[in-house]
């Protein structure tokens, strides 16, 4: 009696088991989130690295030996290749 329902529970696991190889995912309708809407982590990540850059270009500025001509400029053209690398190339921003 015991091997009977052993072999059925056997047989019930293995078509189950071939049924979900087999079964197509359930998709849903709702459509992905762009990973670069505001407040995603991408633009943060590049948001942070913006300021930061324009921060130490202020600091520098205060030092009157610095060499600070480009600094703005750099920071924005950095700013750019951080959103092309997230794929977030529609929100970069124009340095001239």
């Amino acid at each position: 009696m015991t091997r009977i329902v052993l072999l059925a529970l056997g047989l019930i696991f293995a078509a189950s088991v071939g049924h979900a190889q087999t079964a197509q995912p359930f998709q849903s309708l709702k459509p992905t989130p762009s990973a670069c809407t505001l407040g995603s982590q991408s633009l943060r990540v590049c948001n942070n690295d913006f300021q930061s850059c324009n921060d130490v270009c202020a600091a520098r500025a205060l030092d009157v030996n610095a060499d600070i001509a480009g600094c703005t400029t750099a920071c924005c053209n950095q700013f750019n290749v951080c959103l092309r690398m997230r794929n977030c190339g529609p929100r970069v921003i124009n340095c001239n």
